[in-house]
């Protein structure tokens, strides 16, 4: 697939609904016994800013040796990423035939070394599992395809948080215009809130749902200290069933937070529902989602979103939250 036809194809996109399309592409790993594995692969085409042959790499004085350098695009360094690496192939060397994935996200942005890349493949969210591993591994989702094979949904803000780790929390890279998401201790700093606000009652009850561990956390601790009480939920399906148990709670539910890529059921699809529950449809919905185009946040508000902050800018998702409640009618209320 080379970069014309990736451009022809995403032109052709439509965002949102329980439907994505995903770039499929390949890696070949070389096991501890020389066995070499080839894998499919696949991230959201959402976050893909374009797909181009391995550029000139510039070496970097890193002790992170899945970044191997940075390159230059139209005037811009970004940093690359050699995904070999981060899945256990420490002896991968970046070659001229390989391809270079640039994705954007959170207002981040990087290059992403791979075999090939493949098609485009229209999903249904519905579709996508939970990744058969614990939480610290850099998937996120995977199908079952043709021939019985999977492919894997690769967890790309995952993958930088833990090269950010491994740096000491250093500066290995430019941190522009990619800046790496923060640590969850990083989240609650960053909100500088004060003791007053730790210390005061529940100010709302807010369902937050995300399929990652990692914000689910980081994003829990922040509301409870700026003075939210907090329910969540892995995906759509979960945070249904978490509305229809809250129906019979005297506390209730008075505030929806919720990503957009999540197996089973999206963001996209949960506010639809929702929106057309006879008991939830007045709900208000802020969307936190690593896609930061505009076409995102369009879609988000014709699903039914009342706000929309892109990962991870915790104060902000807090000032909105706040804003989006306060603007709530009292017969809403």
């Amino acid at each position: 697939m080379n970069h014309n036809e990736f451009d022809k194809s995403v032109m052709d996109i439509e965002f949102g609904g329980s439907v994505f399309e995903l770039i499929e592409f390949t890696l070949t790993r070389e096991l501890e016994d020389g066995t070499k594995v080839q894998g499919l692969y696949g991230v959201n085409v959402a976050k893909v800013r374009e797909v181009i042959r391995m550029p000139k790499m510039n070496p970097l004085g890193s002790t992170v040796s899945a970044i191997p350098g940075i390159f230059e695009l139209r005037g811009v360094p970004i940093p690359a990423v050699n995904l070999c690496r981060v899945l256990g192939d420490h002896r991968a060397k970046a070659t001229p035939e390989q391809q270079l994935i640039v994705a954007e996200f959170s207002n981040k942005r990087a290059g992403f070394i791979v075999h090939s890349t493949k098609r485009i493949r229209r999903v249904a969210w519905e579709n996508v599992l939970p990744p058969s591993t614990d939480n610290s591994s850099c998937m996120t989702g995977m199908i079952l395809i043709e021939n019985n094979e999977f492919l894997f949904i690769l967890d790309l803000e995952k993958i930088l948080l833990d090269l950010e780790a491994q740096s000491g929390q250093g500066q290995p890279y430019p941190t522009q215009p990619m800046m790496m998401p923060m640590m969850p201790q990083q989240m609650m700093a960053h909100a500088s809130w004060s003791n007053a606000d730790m210390q005061q009652p529940s100010i709302g009850r807010v369902l937050l749902v995300d399929d990652s561990k990692l914000i689910i956390d980081g994003v829990k601790q922040a509301l409870k200290n700026s003075g939210f009480s907090v329910v969540t939920a892995n995906n759509g399906v979960e945070a249904l069933s978490a509305l229809d148990a809250s129906a019979t709670d005297e506390k209730g539910i008075d505030i929806v937070i919720t990503d957009i890529e999540m197996p089973q059921m999206d963001g996209m699809t949960f506010t639809r529902k929702l929106r057309e529950h006879p008991i939830f449809s007045h709900l208000p919905v802020i969307f936190h989602s690593s896609l930061s185009g505009q076409a995102s946040m369009t879609s988000a508000t014709s699903a039914g979103a009342d706000g929309y902050v892109v990962k991870n800018d915790v104060k902000a998702l807090v000032a909105t939250l706040k804003r989006v409640l306060s603007q709530r009618s009292p017969a809403s209320a």
